[in-house]
This record gives C-alpha cells, sequence and structure tokens, in this order.
C-alpha cells in the first residue's frame, strides 16, 4: 500500500450482539441505506449476520420490491422471510445463541454450493496493513466462504471499524471490493483508502 503511513491499527473491541445493536447505530444506518442502493430488484444476495447485516436487511425492505436473499442469520430471515416477493435462503445448521445465527459444517455445506451476484460482508475491523477482521471463529469459516461466492462484494463497516484490527483476518484489503461506510470517515482516511486504490462509498448518491 501506499499514499502516506499506515498505523497497526488498535484491536477492535468485540462487545455482545446487543450491545452492538445500540453502538454506533446512526452510522450503520447511513451505511446500510447507502448498500441497499447497490442492490437492484431481481438481485440474488448474500448477506453476513451481525448489528450491520439487520439494519441493512431493513433498509433492503424500503428500497426494494423482489429480491432473492441468502444468509445464515435468523435475524436477516426473520427479517425478510415473510416480506413480498422477496425469497430468502437460510444456510442452517448448529445455532449460535449469542450471535443469533447458524454455523458448522451443515450451514458451510449449503453456502458452498450457492453462487450470488453481490455479497455483503460486515467485519469487526478494517486494516490497510492487517486486512479484514473479525472475532468469532464459529462465523468466521461462512463469512470467508461469503466473500468468494459473489460476482461483487461490498464490505459494511461503520467509520469506527477503520484502521482497526480484530483477532482472525478474514481477507486482505482488495481494490475490487466496494468498502461501504458512513459520513463520519476522515477526509484523511478517505483520501489514504483512495489512494490506495480502495473504492470507499461514504454519501448517498456515491459512485463506484
Amino acid at each position: 500500500m501506499h499514499g502516506g503511513a499506515v498505523t497497526l491499527g488498535e484491536m477492535k473491541p468485540f462487545p455482545s450482539l446487543s450491545h452492538r445493536t445500540q453502538e454506533n447505530e446512526g452510522a450503520k444506518q447511513e451505511l446500510a441505506d447507502i448498500a441497499a442502493e447497490q442492490v437492484c430488484d431481481g438481485d440474488i444476495i448474500g448477506v453476513d449476520s451481525g448489528s450491520t447485516a439487520l439494519l441493512f436487511a431493513e433498509a433492503l425492505k424500503k428500497n426494494l420490491s423482489f429480491l432473492t436473499v441468502v444468509t445464515y442469520s435468523l435475524d436477516v430471515l426473520e427479517c425478510l422471510g415473510r416480506f413480498k416477493n422477496f425469497q430468502v435462503i437460510l444456510c442452517a445448521g448448529h445455532f449460535f445463541a449469542e450471535e443469533n445465527t447458524f454455523y458448522g459444517a451443515m450451514a458451510l455445506d449449503a453456502l458452498e454450493k450457492l453462487h450470488m451476484q453481490k455479497v455483503f460482508v460486515c467485519p469487526s475491523a478494517l486494516s490497510l496493513k492487517n486486512g479484514i477482521g473479525d472475532y468469532q471463529k464459529e462465523i468466521y469459516p461462512l463469512q470467508k466462504q461469503l466473500l468468494g461466492s459473489g460476482d461483487e462484494v461490498y464490505i459494511l463497516a461503520d467509520s469506527s471499524k477503520f484502521e482497526k484490527s480484530a483477532l482472525f483476518q478474514l481477507d486482505t484489503i482488495k481494490p475490487h471490493y466496494t468498502y461501504v461506510t458512513d459520513r463520519g470517515l476522515s477526509p484523511e482516511l478517505r483520501r489514504l483508502y483512495r489512494e490506495n486504490q480502495i473504492k470507499i462509498l461514504c454519501e448517498r448518491g456515491d459512485e463506484q
């Protein structure tokens, strides 16, 4: 990477799902609305689990009429499963109650058989040096698989997660991914990422 100094990035805390649902809610709602603008009626998409994924699912209902959604998140299923003209495919296996999501070999096997036009992954941390990171070893294999299952990859992370690190690296920061965040991302970081050919969307109506 080039275009300025890159810090090692402090470790991003990983509180409970209930706490994360209230943490930075405005920023997450903002980026969820931006991410939903990238989805078109008729798309087949994959959606990660977690608090940001749930807000993204809510935004999809406001913007779209018909859609196919692949997920391992019970929250996303409950949000979209009965919504008219939305088809939800649940990759289920063992239930991880702390995160309200499914994991394990059966869920992973189901996900491996599917291909999507667009996938939306919601990590805990992003760093130019340390890549895309998360904490949950149970969900990690599913997130890794989701990254490889779409024609287009969108990384959804509020501005507090930038230049932070997490325990597990899901992937490096790849220029062909699109990174969706909120207006709270500093001008310095916007410039640094864009100088490294990283596509940042942080305003409604931003073009890739």
